[in-house]
């Protein structure tokens, strides 16, 4: 036994050792300070509309929909590896220890998720349910116990393979999850405790059906290979990371933007980056859903031109900094090598198409926020943002793209 807990604390200390390191290029440079300047802006933005709603706001309601989906999306980091199918299968009768101890590390590690976004919607809390510190207080705890119910009930599903099983335990989750946080949110806790023994029944229930099952360990390492790419992704941006893989997607229906890709030397890193972004669910993904998620917030300012601006501001700015990896997506291809000219265009060329992204998607938060305002806060939202497209993708990311090249 000694050594399954010797596996574990070494593993656990390389993952939290390899995080920190990433995280100090994550962290590095004047973003941190920007982050710190958006954060600043958007408290400004989110203080002065807490002024402007009216008592019947469905504050509860939208706290709901948040706070389930959060506690819903519960994962035990297991940390196994794909040779662990090989060298722990034999073992796995004592890899209960193991086990616990991921759940536990996992329970903390997600904790912060909740506490984090409990501070944030403190104030709209305060300000429609007129709730004091000690309700705060056990809205968290009790919040902390459903999402301690959730991750036991995401470890158990991960006994089964069936689809149906699977979607089905969402769609219950989903609905128990809500009611227990509304009614929490609501202060109604006799109904609390209703939903905890109907969360508790359901977890007796499936507690009994995976007694006789075992460990699926294809699902667990496959979910943890994703957690991994993911945050590699995110640290990508950032540095090399030489762990991440790369996956592309055929995107018929847009060959038509490929085609607007002129024909000549010049526009040989044009056509790759272009294709890489359409190809690519990593870039083409981020941008789409930062795209919707931008747009549906635009949808709760009443005509606020200062926070319109922010909210464009800083969805244009994630979109840009995250797909900024783009520029070496192609670092490892011998083929252009093969043009003589190709190298001296490719920042222009990456440049290029990184403007009319984001300039795509100023255009495309303008409409939204025409749709909702006036013409004038439309006017000033294109055009400022606009404005902050150019600086951002010709000033800030040609001199740090520069920068990069020489190893600066």
């Amino acid at each position: 036994m000694k050594s399954i807990d010797e596996i574990w604390k070494k593993r656990v200390n390389h993952h939290i050792n390899e995080t920190r390191a990433y995280l100090k290029y994550m962290l590095n440079d004047h973003l941190l300070f920007v982050f710190i300047f958006l954060a600043a802006g958007g408290a400004l933005t989110y203080s002065k509309w807490l002024e402007t709603i009216s008592p019947d706001f469905p504050a509860i309601i939208i706290m709901t929909i948040v706070f389930s989906f959060i506690v819903i999306s519960s994962n035990v980091r297991t940390l196994l590896k794909e040779a662990d199918m090989m060298f722990l299968l034999p073992m796995e009768y004592k890899l209960n220890n193991y086990f616990q101890k991921a759940f536990s590390y996992s329970m903390i590690t997600q904790s912060f998720v909740i506490i984090v976004a409990i501070i944030l919607f403190a104030p709209l809390y305060v300000k429609v349910i007129s709730a004091n510190g000690s309700v705060l207080l056990y809205s968290l705890i009790l919040l902390l116990l459903v999402k301690y119910w959730n991750l036991r009930i995401s470890w158990k599903m991960g006994f089964f393979t069936e689809a149906s099983a699977k979607w089905s335990d969402f769609f219950v989750r989903f609905a128990l999850n809500a009611s227990a946080i509304f009614f929490i949110f609501s202060e109604q806790y006799l109904f609390v405790l209703i939903v905890f023994l109907l969360m508790t029944a359901y977890d007796v229930y499936f507690s009994k059906l995976v007694k006789s099952k075992g460990i699926k360990w294809d699902q667990l390492i496959k979910k943890e290979e994703e957690k991994k790419q993911s945050f590699y992704k995110i640290a990508n941006l950032f540095t090399d990371v030489p762990k991440l893989k790369k996956a592309a997607k055929r995107r018929k229906y847009l060959d038509w933007i490929l085609q607007q890709v002129k024909y000549h030397q010049k526009s040989v890193y044009e056509y790759l980056y272009v294709r890489g972004f359409l190809r690519s669910g990593d870039y083409f993904g981020i941008v789409i859903r930062l795209t919707m998620i931008g747009s549906v917030i635009l949808t709760f300012i009443n005509n606020q031109l200062v926070g319109n601006v922010i909210v464009v501001i800083v969805f244009t700015f994630l979109t840009g900094i995250q797909i900024m990896s783009l520029y070496k997506h192609f670092e490892l291809l011998e083929l252009p090598n093969l043009y003589p000219t190709a190298e001296k265009y490719k920042l222009n060329s990456f440049l290029k198409i990184i403007f009319r992204i984001l300039l795509a998607q100023v255009i495309i938060f303008a409409i939204v926020t025409l749709l909702l305002s006036t013409i004038a806060i439309f006017i000033v939202t294109l055009s400022v943002n606009a404005i902050f497209v150019s600086l951002f993708v010709l000033v800030y990311m040609r001199n740090r793209l520069k920068k990069s090249e020489k190893g600066v």
